[in-house]
């Protein structure tokens, strides 16, 4: 499970401390720049693609997961694809994407002047006061509907988290294992041969939902695509039971299209 901008794996709490958890080895992690991981100070400890791509690997192999299903939220989406551009797909069961398009697919960004860019612009300020009045702005924008006081302080909390010389670096140009910029993923959905789940809420200020659908199910045929309606930026907050009884039915799907495949193989 890997979260998005300025948050944290806490993000997950509602599958990591659900049934799901249960049934399955869920993992959740805090991305380089963010949280309680390290925040290095060099520019290229962020703007290279397999960077990221070889911090999941590692958390795959350190806690033993075996063809894992990679879920990713909004930037989150954007390190799956840094994975399968190194790493390719051949190591995993499925994708799931979470109000992301990774670079898959072409969307339109909110306008310049939106709340959503604006609290990033202030995010990235170098006075802290910008920086907390972004992450107010950032927390009220995650979900459609308000959420407890309790988490909203803790998601403004891990916005500040995030320091503003990382979040520069982040938002620069990415390099690829090539050594060219990666400014679209367009080039590996006809790598993407595993089951791919994307999940949107039809008011996400980030991202017209209904562009992104549209986007996914003509670049990826075989795609599942579910649109929860009246869910902003963060479906698996805002209605976890049922994104993770989704999540589960996507799960078994994908795990027993590997097993047929790897035995197909065999």
């Amino acid at each position: 499970l890997i979260h998005g901008n300025g948050q944290s794996s806490l993000s997950w709490h509602r599958q990591l401390k659900s049934d799901l958890a249960e049934e399955f080895h869920l993992v959740a992690y805090d991305l380089r720049g963010h949280a309680n991981s390290g925040k290095p100070w060099d520019f290229e400890s962020y703007n290279r693609a397999c960077i990221w791509a070889e911090d999941i690997a590692a958390v795959i192999r350190e806690t033993g997961l075996e063809n894992p299903i990679l879920v990713g939220w909004s930037r989150g989406g954007l390190m799956v694809m840094h994975y399968v551009r190194c790493f390719g797909t051949e190591a995993l069961s499925g994708i799931a994407m979470v109000s992301s398009r990774g670079r898959l697919v072409d969307v339109p960004l909110p306008s310049s002047d939106s709340p959503a860019r604006m609290s990033q612009v202030q995010l990235e300020d170098q006075n802290i006061e910008a920086n907390i009045a972004g992450a107010d702005t950032f927390a009220g924008l995650m979900t459609a509907n308000p959420m407890d006081e309790e988490w909203v302080a803790i998601s403004k909390a891990m916005n500040v988290m995030s320091p503003p010389y990382a979040r520069r670096a982040m938002r620069s140009p990415v390099y690829g294992p090539d050594g060219m910029v990666n400014n679209s993923y367009a080039n590996l959905i006809a790598q993407i041969d595993v089951p791919f789940l994307a999940v949107m809420g039809d008011q996400d200020p980030f991202r017209d939902s209904s562009q992104l659908a549209a986007a996914f199910a003509s670049a990826l045929p075989h795609a599942q695509i579910l649109i929860y309606s009246g869910v902003g930026h963060s479906p698996f907050l805002e209605q976890p039971r049922r994104f993770n009884a989704d999540l589960k039915a996507f799960a078994l799907d994908a795990f027993a299209a590997h097993s047929s495949r790897t035995q197909t193989e065999q």
